[in-house]
């Protein structure tokens, strides 16, 4: 699980940096540029042996249980539990989470909308509870691991400037 999600995202390389860091609203053809990141995510590792669960899992982030989601439109049985789960941290990432374009949301609007998500049949009803039962310890990973992940970057970016 942890891999799948070190790797959830891997599609984006091959979506143009100027759409993934836009500030402003995306077009239509923007939109579904930026949605192809996972296909991609599921592509790229394909010819990888022994990697099938793991990708499945890593480009299944944005589908979801109603069919409403992408890039295969899977819904219900078709989602696996870790494809689930995936689904589930991938929301609650993106909205706790500060993006150029917006702040990141409060805790009680993030449980609301996760809680709409559950009993709307587009995220697994019973993996957002087990969220939202650890909400605050779940949060506190989520934050020291983002806050780590600045620090880590920012030293690279020192060595790597120290370099000809």
């Amino acid at each position: 699980m942890k891999t799948a999600g070190y790797l959830h995202d891997l599609g984006k390389l091959a979506v143009p940096r100027e759409i993934i860091e836009k500030r402003g609203p995306l077009t239509r053809s923007e939109t579904s540029l930026l949605k192809s990141h996972s296909f991609y995510t599921h592509w790229i590792p394909r010819r990888i042996g022994g990697l099938e669960t793991i990708t499945n899992w890593a480009s299944c982030h944005h589908e979801r249980l109603n069919g409403q989601g992408y890039p295969f439109h899977y819904e219900g049985r078709q989602l696996s539990t870790g494809a689930r789960a995936m689904a589930v941290a991938d929301v609650f990432t993106a909205v706790t989470e500060d993006r150029p374009y917006r702040a990141g949301m409060t805790a009680t609007s993030i449980i609301k909308l996760l809680m709409r998500m559950a009993e709307g049949a587009v995220l697994d009803g019973d993996i957002v509870r087990v969220l939202l039962d650890n909400f605050d310890a779940i949060n506190r990973e989520r934050s020291a691991a983002q806050q780590e992940a600045i620090r880590s970057y920012e030293r690279f970016c020192r060595q790597g400037a120290d370099r000809p």
